[in-house]
């Protein structure tokens, strides 16, 4: 363990690439995870905040991934005071020196205007996307029917589809044009996205290992970061373990979405254009699929990443006997076993730590103040 002054410290222990500390700030990137998502996951990383509940008030910060198996990998968490747009960016950036700057990045978070300015400032380059399911409830939508209307509006993939599926809505809720007329299309709709965003249109993925970490946000901070890198080890040697017995082309996930796919085009037509592009009719519509340039008129293939029923169609009328080549090389198993080829170690026990002779103590920080929001939960004796 290396220290360096009270103002900033930095550490390096047991594979962790970066743990900084600036006083009243944590930040922890795992250098195994840091190389896992750089080199083998797909750049897209959706982040959120929650509060600790312990003695020491806070906010975590938390930035995950998703992986061939479309499995969530937390790739860096921190801690500071609160959620403002300064504790934001300050979180950015050390995710910044961790994995660097990529035009394709693809960051997915709710609409807070501290997590918006922190990514204008850190990631100008990469592309922010809002959840669906945060802007759904302030949209105040209600029952089954407008939930439906409204997802069926987000995820459709083609620009005439979103108009059809927006006009049904406004006709029954004519309110919701005063908001979504503020937020750009291409930050909350398929049919209007200007990257790839792989089908995530929320942030569920962080909010679940946020919910996941419900009772360690209680303990003390030393052991939240600890239950973070306990969780890290565990599933890395499980997925490891699954990924090295998986056989086949593609991760179960993208070979379970493919096989749905197959059964429901079995009847579909398919006409020739030339070598590599064809006319596919579904029953409802026609749409022209590239092989070449793999690329449906219908979008979803470029957009999931996987070949959608007109190109799987397609190679079934050029009699490939597996479609599962035409998938982005993200979903394939040995991208899968790399990402969790590495092991991710603990921090050793603190009876063997090496401890500097000049070390000095850390004043515990201050952070006193109420977080905003519900206030903690009171157990109540059953009556």
């Amino acid at each position: 363990m290396a220290l360096l002054d009270r103002s900033q410290r930095i550490c390096y222990v047991a594979g962790i690439r970066n743990v900084k500390f600036n006083g009243l700030k944590c930040f922890i990137a795992i250098g195994v995870v840091v190389r896992s998502f750089v080199q083998h996951m797909r750049p897209i990383i959706i982040i959120d905040g929650a509060h600790l509940k312990g003695t020491f008030k806070g906010t975590m910060f938390l930035a995950v991934g998703m992986d061939a198996n479309n499995q969530i990998l937390p790739i860096a968490y921190g801690i500071g005071k609160t959620e403002s747009g300064e504790e934001w960016i300050w979180f950015m950036s050390k995710l910044k020196e961790c994995i660097g700057e990529n035009p394709s990045l693809l960051i997915i978070s709710d609409r807070a205007a501290s997590i918006d300015l922190a990514i204008r400032t850190v990631f100008p380059l990469a592309y922010h996307c809002v959840c669906c399911r945060h802007l759904l409830m302030s949209l105040g939508l209600n029952g089954k029917a407008q939930n439906d209307m409204w997802w069926a509006t987000c995820k459709t993939y083609t620009v005439n589809d979103f108009k059809h599926h927006l006009n049904i809505l406004v006709k029954h809720r004519p309110d919701v044009l005063q908001t979504l007329n503020h937020i750009p299309p291409e930050k909350w709709t398929r049919a209007f996205a200007q990257c790839n965003r792989y089908n995530y249109m929320t942030s569920n993925s962080a909010e679940s290992v946020n919910a996941l970490s419900v009772q360690a946000r209680k303990l003390p901070i030393t052991k939240v970061l600890d239950f973070f890198t306990d969780v890290t080890q565990r599933w890395y040697f499980e997925r490891r373990q699954a990924a090295e017995k998986n056989k086949n082309f593609l991760t179960p996930w993208a070979e379970s979405k493919i096989f749905r796919r197959i059964r429901k085009c079995r009847s579909w037509t398919v006409a020739g254009i030339n070598g590599s592009a064809f006319n596919v009719d579904d029953g409802k519509r026609r749409c022209v699929v590239d092989m070449q340039n793999r690329s449906c008129e219908c979008r979803i293939w470029q957009l999931s990443g996987l070949p959608c029923c007109h190109a799987i169609s397609a190679s079934t009328f050029l009699k490939e006997s597996d479609c599962s080549q035409w998938a982005v090389h993200w979903f394939r198993s040995e991208v899968h076993r790399a990402t969790y080829a590495e092991s991710v170690y603990s921090v050793p026990d603190p009876l063997n730590w090496e401890i500097p002779e000049d070390f000095s103590k850390i004043a515990t920080p201050h952070m006193n103040k109420r977080q905003a929001g519900r206030p903690p939960e009171n157990k109540r004796i059953p009556s």
